[in-house]
């Protein structure tokens, strides 16, 4: 392995197997890891990482006290801890589809079945040091861009770099109070690329949603859709605050509005939520599209569409 200075680097075992980690530990500790944390329940590891997320997530998927994608997710989406980008490779008993899904879809970087082997988790290390995925950032997920190719009619979605403190701390220059900018600044960058995503996925759902309750053939499809939406403007209104469009923040109100009054109708919609879905989908649309995206205009759609929401 390359010269790299390991001492400096914090890593977290988190398995219910107490040989595992003490193992684990030691052969770390052998190849230079010298601030090595270990815990035995999916409570301890999350306590661990609220107060100091470690440069390294070493854990069981199968941590019986709760759901550890959930949580690996929580952490990608800034959730959980105060670095949602610190390395996590987790470990599995098999790799069922199921499982290898789940693992993906929660944002990790590597997966390593067991019996763990620690040569591999050695080399993984110095994979994430040297080669780190960039992230991507969809509507559903955060984490490194494992695609092969844009799927034909969605939205291209940049890579993004993020801080490595596991690479930064190898090579001899991690500096904290530089570090947490960063991550800041990339955690702020992720949130705009989310609103844009979000919006995205307002239009397709919209444009499919609508013509489905007009024509009356109305299915679990439709419904999952309308479920989907109020979901989606939910989160995109939270994220406005901490952004730089909060200038739409009334027409996602509005919208998260029209879409839980479509969601309790049922079967029955009011023609009223039907055709302002529409408006407000093309409105939020032409926000992201437009070059310069003026307040006053937005106000303007704000204000013309509250009043036709008006009972």
């Amino acid at each position: 392995m390359k010269k790299y200075s390991f001492d400096q680097i914090e890593i977290l075992i988190a398995d219910k197997n107490r040989q595992l980690r003490a193992s684990l530990k030691g052969v770390l500790h052998q190849a230079g890891f010298r601030k090595i944390f270990d815990v035995a329940t999916l409570e301890q590891m999350v306590d661990h990482i609220k107060v100091k997320c470690p440069d390294l997530l070493l854990c069981d998927i199968s941590l019986e006290d709760g759901d550890v994608c959930k949580t690996i997710r929580q952490l990608r989406h800034n959730q959980c801890g105060p670095n949602p980008f610190c390395s996590v490779i987790l470990f599995i008993d098999e790799p069922t589809p199921e499982v290898v899904r789940a693992a993906s879809e929660a944002g990790l970087d590597d997966l390593q079945v067991k019996p763990v082997v620690a040569q591999k988790i050695l080399d993984r290390v110095k994979y994430l040091v040297e080669k780190r995925k960039p992230f991507v950032v969809t509507t559903d997920y955060v984490g490194p861009d494992r695609r092969k190719g844009n799927r034909p009619g969605s939205l291209p979605v940049p890579s993004l770099p993020v801080p490595n403190s596991m690479e930064e701390k190898a090579k001899g220059n991690f500096v904290q109070q530089d570090f947490q900018k960063r991550v800041n600044e990339t955690v702020w960058e992720i949130n705009a690329q989310k609103i844009e995503r979000h919006a995205f996925q307002i239009g397709y759902l919209v444009e499919r949603i609508v013509p489905a309750y007009r024509e009356g053939q109305i299915n679990r499809e439709s419904m999952g859709q309308v479920q989907r939406l109020v979901e989606v403007s939910k989160d995109i209104s939270k994220r406005l605050a901490e952004s730089d469009y909060t200038h739409i923040a009334e027409l996602v109100a509005t919208l998260n509005k029209v879409a839980q009054s479509l969601w309790n109708s049922g079967t029955m919609p009011k023609m009223k939520d039907l055709n302002l879905l529409a408006e407000l989908s093309a409105a939020i649309s032409a926000t992201f599209k437009a070059q310069n995206v003026y307040s006053s205009l937005t106000d303007e759609i704000s204000n013309t569409v509250g009043e036709k929401y008006k009972d």
